[in-house]
């Protein structure tokens, strides 16, 4: 189970890509905060995360501090077995300093999503502060902070149409800063054509020759979404984590009480067709019923595509993304999602020719299993199977 808290809709920096709107002051008080932690732990889970996200989170670090240790003492008042929880921060690591380290670092287990876009001039030529100037500077001292703390600590940089020719660029300059996974995440609310796709292959390509580097010289550092492409083809689906439920798995709640299915539909949080219930009245499940209904139109749609079982169509913030409604899709995620099945086809053909040893050591001696409180996907075609 994943409980994400919107702790804010302001932010420190204004990229210009920010799919949240407007940033204005609406912060998460304490009642609603205790809410939603009693109710992610009502089903009584295995596992929970609880996710932090904004805005920037880290504007509220008293509040962030509070709600972690509300979650500890209301797991610590449960019957045994407790379920076992991790802490996540979805931040763009300029507020990061000691206190923040501290609250973060062992024995909590907790995990850090930070927002870099590549090297200097590619970060800075969209994530600038509110005077304008670019912020990579602050994201390296930050991450400096969480390496030397011992915290875990992933990378995600969007991938732009201006920057799609680059990801050889960024793939090195993130590389080395000690993370434990990079994601390049396609921005699919930038206005995509053939040409820009065209240079998305081209800076795939690049960035799969360097990730083959790194394998030939016994460096395992996934790099997603191309490892989760060549974990589709060995499993024979998306393997972990499961896909989008909308609501079944996990849920966002904003300061105004409001639930949505995950962080990426909140927008400015001004309800609609997208909020699936309320702190003081629990989850409405005919919305959700409804959304899940409206989200599989999708499976119609690429139901004869060769590729269905690799692809995250079935994604429903990437549906709201592209066309603004559940269970609709633009060729754009067709052609963003092929470019990286071929590519992650194209890297994991050539290392396994050469029977790369790092490359055969973490892809086929080792068993992929879900982390923890996942569990593995019901692939597309399992249901497909008459009963």
């Amino acid at each position: 189970m994943e409980l994400t808290l919107f702790l804010d809709h302001q932010c420190n920096l204004r990229c210009t890509y920010c799919y949240n709107g407007d940033k204005f002051t609406r912060r998460m008080d304490r009642e609603t905060v205790r809410k939603s932690i009693d109710l992610a732990l009502a089903g009584r889970p295995r596992h929970l995360d609880v996710s932090f996200f904004g805005g920037e989170p880290l504007i509220h670090v008293d509040l962030l501090r509070q709600a972690i240790e509300m979650t500890e003492k209301a797991i610590s008042e449960l019957p045994q077995p407790h379920p076992s929880v991790r802490f996540i921060v979805n931040t763009n690591a300029t507020l990061i300093d000691d206190e923040v380290v501290a609250m973060l670092a062992a024995p909590r287990a907790s995990t850090v999503f930070v927002s870099l876009d590549g090297d200097r001039e590619i970060h800075d030529r969209f994530r600038v502060n509110v005077g304008g100037r670019g912020s990579f500077d602050d994201v390296i001292k930050g991450i400096d902070r969480l390496r030397e703390g011992g915290i875990a600590y992933q990378i995600v940089a969007v991938v732009n149409m201006q920057t799609a020719a680059m990801l050889g660029r960024t793939l090195r300059a993130c590389a080395d800063l000690g993370s434990v996974k990079l994601t390049l995440a396609p921005n699919f609310r930038d206005e995509w054509d053939e040409a820009s796709i065209e240079q998305l292959r081209e800076g795939l390509h690049d960035a799969g020759d360097a990730w083959m580097e790194m394998f030939r010289a016994g460096r395992m550092f996934p790099i997603e979404p191309l490892h989760a492409k060549i974990l589709t083809h060995l499993k024979g689906g998306i393997p972990c984590p499961s896909r989008c439920l909308l609501g079944g798995n996990e849920f966002c709640v904003t300061p105004t009480g409001r639930i949505y299915p995950c962080a990426q539909m909140v927008g400015e949080d001004r309800g609609g067709d997208l909020v699936i219930g309320h702190i003081d009245t629990g989850m409405n499940r005919d919305a959700l019923a409804a959304m899940q209904k409206a989200k599989d139109r999708v499976e119609d749609t690429c139901a004869p595509c060769a590729i269905r079982d690799r692809c995250q169509s079935h994604c429903g913030c990437r549906h709201v993304a592209l066309t603004g409604k559940l269970g609709e899709i633009t060729a754009t995620l067709c052609e963003v999602e092929s470019a990286f099945i071929d590519e992650a086809d194209r890297v994991a053909e050539t290392l396994y020719s050469e029977q790369c040893p790092a490359f055969i050591e973490y892809y086929y001696k080792r068993n992929w299993v879900p982390a923890a409180g996942g569990v593995l996907t019901q692939l597309r075609r399992s249901r497909d199977v008459p009963a």
